[in-house]
């Protein structure tokens, strides 16, 4: 005897709360969290902040490692911060550490988290977080020059932080940095290279650690931004100064051996081993904290050459490409074979020369006219022989405004780490084929006739998104509810008009249209239609039209197709005739869900469409198709072909395939309008049962005799009429007025 089965468990969530230090604050922003590198929670928070992460999918969902979930508080780390209790579901910080003094961590940006952080796996994923500090945490909350603090790149994506300001704060804050006073430092000095920094768009997004000593970050700092930091002999000040082509040529020092050049006492010219013709790159995107490389060559030089000498450099506090562009260039001219190098001696009223500074030195005797060097090394010798000597390099050191350096860009672009919203959507009501093929035959012919239901299609964002959730709700429910999962729907776009009869059509941007398609149903606007062959060298594909419960229709160039056969998905859930269903897709990818406030919402008034007789097929007059129809018509014959939904089933019967056995108890109604009043029937005939009908003299007398008609065709069984109808007009004859009018005058 079989007993009940019991529930087996395979593998468990976990559930922790953590503590965790960021960094020291506090900081202007709080932009992301990610966890093995995905992303778990990207906003903006400025401020002290409850907020929650909601990723249950994040590392495959419960089917792999689950995700994180959970409310979590951020402290930014303020001088007079206070850690919250409990709020909501999250509990106290000190409550859950313990008993005895708690440190309320001011000084220190903190995340206190508590909720899910895996499922089937116990141990925690790398967390990482991105945080942004340009003016906030400065000594005593009191930051040097803010207005040019913060320089935005790229739209406004990457806020990077001015040199300037970096190297300032390392001198100054007497916590971390050297502790100098404001006074000690050339504020002028520094004002000019922020100045300059920003106008250049030249910020960088670096973080210092502890284990470096700050005189060499400090140093890091002025190799990003071409700098020099030097103490002035003539202020004792701390001048920062920008490396830059920012001189005019005829102003600056100009030594000769009449006016303080003593001698040059090594003439390099640039020696090869020490030069190079390619410099290539690295830098580091914030937004992603991807490295990625810039390359700039001297071609020129390969070619007198005939070699390829690489420098690879390291400038990963550059945060963008084209930065990083102009910079590899810089670095490419200081380094670049052939420079000229010189040491230079000078007599005292060289005194002024600092580092960084442009001069110029002439001496014909050597064949040398005024060349513009830069100081490197200085050393002012001793009282007793007042010599200067001076290491220089000739001045190629001005930062383009532009690059013409192409980043090198992979060959490979990493997925997605966020579920983006459905490339195309729509939400339709099922017919009786598709509740046929969805539930059976038996579900579907004792389905009520006056039942609906919903069918979703959807176009993927993306290779890595490989279904969706489909939530929905029916007017006056409060919340969405998912309740089911479905493929993403292939599709393809109309190149250009299609007429209502056109069998031959021309499509693109196809997705899964293709020879696994041939003999499905295709959805083109209103009309269902038979994919009977492909071609997808020409992308030609040939229609069977007006299959189903639709009629044939004209279509407009880039309408969509859905392959609806296989990729369609409805909630099952039984509405009623008039309710209005709203849905949600909701993408799925490896490590998230699309979050239903980002999903777009879709709405549909349900007719009962499943239940409806199908409409007549195959509409002439006067044995002409009522589609080009021309010509004139003394008492119009109106014939047609029946259809029955459920003998048909599944089957996709064409418009102008042979009839079918009616549906048991169907008729037919038509409708007469004049062109002057399309809402008011001068005529309307029911109850149909044969499958023609002619509109006679005598009835024409009667009603007035029109020159033109317009006429409707339905169908009706059990008091309710097909899905669609026909709708077209038809040219009476009636003497020598409107006919010759039309035929000699071009009435229309």
């Amino acid at each position: 005897m079989g007993g009940k089965s019991k529930s087996q468990t395979i593998g468990y969530r976990y559930f922790m709360s953590i503590l965790s230090g960021l960094c020291r604050g506090p900081i202007n922003e709080f932009v992301e969290w990610q966890a093995a590198d995905l992303s778990a929670w990207r906003g903006s928070i400025t401020d002290n902040t409850l907020s929650a992460v909601n990723k249950p999918e994040l590392f495959g969902g419960e089917k792999k490692e689950g995700g994180i979930q959970g409310p979590f508080y951020l402290a930014m780390g303020g001088d007079t911060q206070v850690l919250p209790g409990a709020q909501g579901s999250l509990p106290s910080v000190k409550a859950s550490i313990g008993t005895g003094t708690v440190s309320e961590f001011r000084g220190v940006v903190t995340l206190w988290f508590d909720g899910m952080v895996s499922a089937m796996n116990p141990y925690v994923k790398e967390w990482k977080f991105r945080v942004r500090r340009w003016s906030a945490g400065w000594w005593q909350n009191n930051p040097w020059y803010p207005e040019k603090a913060m320089i935005g790149l790229e739209g406004g994506l990457v806020r990077a932080m001015n040199g300037a300001h970096i190297i300032y704060e390392c001198c100054t804050n007497p916590q971390w940095g050297r502790g100098l006073a404001a006074s000690r430092l050339d504020e002028n000095s520094f004002i000019y290279a922020a100045n300059t920094l920003c106008d250049e768009g030249f910020g960088l997004c670096i973080a210092w650690y502890r284990k470096e000593d700050i005189d060499v970050f400090i140093q890091k700092i002025c190799d990003l931004i071409g700098a020099v930091l030097y103490t002035d002999r003539e202020t004792g000040l701390i001048v920062l100064r920008l490396v830059r082509d920012d001189y005019n040529v005829d102003e600056i020092p100009l030594f000769t051996p009449d006016s303080g050049l003593l001698d040059i006492k090594e003439d390099d010219a640039g020696s090869t081993d020490s030069s190079f013709n390619e410099v290539i790159g690295t830098g580091r995107s914030p937004i992603n904290n991807q490295e990625f490389q810039v390359r700039a060559q001297n071609l020129a030089s390969f070619q007198s050459q005939q070699s390829v000498s690489s420098l690879d450099q390291d400038y990963r506090g550059i945060p963008t490409k084209d930065l990083l562009g102009r910079v590899v260039l810089r670095d490419l001219r200081a380094n670049a074979v052939g420079l000229k190098k010189y040491t230079v001696i000078l007599d005292r009223r060289a005194w002024r020369i600092a580092p960084g500074m442009p001069f110029r030195i002439a001496d014909p005797s050597r064949g040398i006219a005024a060349i513009v060097l830069r100081a490197s090394e200085i050393d002012d010798g001793n009282m007793i022989d007042g010599k200067i000597t001076i290491k220089t390099i000739q001045d190629v050191f001005g930062l383009p405004s532009t690059s013409y350096v192409v980043p090198a860009e992979p060959g490979w672009t990493p997925p997605p780490t966020d579920a983006l919203p459905a490339a195309e959507e729509r939400l339709i009501e099922a017919s009786y084929r598709d509740i046929y093929r969805l539930v059976g035959p038996g579900d579907a012919e004792s389905a009520p006739t006056d039942a609906a239901y919903i069918g979703q299609l959807a176009l993927a964002p993306n290779s890595t998104s490989y279904q969706y959730d489909l939530a929905t709700k029916a007017e006056g429910e409060p919340d969405y509810e998912v309740q089911a999962t479905g493929s993403f729907t292939g599709n393809a776009k109309l190149v250009s008009d299609i007429t209502a009869t056109q069998t031959e059509i021309e499509i693109t941007d196809i997705s899964d249209v293709g020879p696994d398609t041939i003999d499905q149903a295709l959805y083109i606007g209103d009309e269902l239609v038979r994919l009977d062959a492909f071609d997808e060298e020409t992308g030609i594909a040939t229609i069977t039209r007006g299959v189903g419960d639709t009629i044939p229709q004209e279509h407009s160039a880039d309408d969509i197709l859905w392959t609806i056969d296989d990729d369609m998905t409805t909630d099952g859930r039984a509405y009623t005739e008039g309710e209005t269903v709203y849905s949600k897709v909701l993408t799925r990818i490896s490590t998230d869900v699309l979050d239903i406030a980002d999903a777009t919402e879709q709405s549909i008034e349900l007719v009962g469409r499943q239940g409806r007789p199908y409409p007549p097929a195959d509409v002439q007059v006067d044995g002409d198709s009522i589609y080009g129809l021309t010509g004139e018509h003394t008492e119009p014959v109106l014939t047609w072909g029946s259809r029955n939904r459920l003998t048909q089933a599944d089957q996709l019967v064409g418009h102008f395939d042979a009839s079918v056995d009616g549906e048991a108890g169907t008729t037919y109604n038509i409708r007469i309008y004049t062109l002057d009043d399309l809402d008011t029937p001068i005529r309307e005939e029911t109850g149909i049962t044969d499958l023609t009908w002619t509109y006679d003299a005598t009835m024409q007398a009667a009603d007035d005799p029109p020159a033109v008609v317009i006429m409707e065709l339905e169908s009706e069984r059990d008091g309710i009429t097909s899905w669609q109808h026909y709708h077209f007009r038809v040219i009476l004859k009636s003497g020598w007025g409107y006919a010759w009018g039309l035929n000699w005058g071009g009435a229309g």
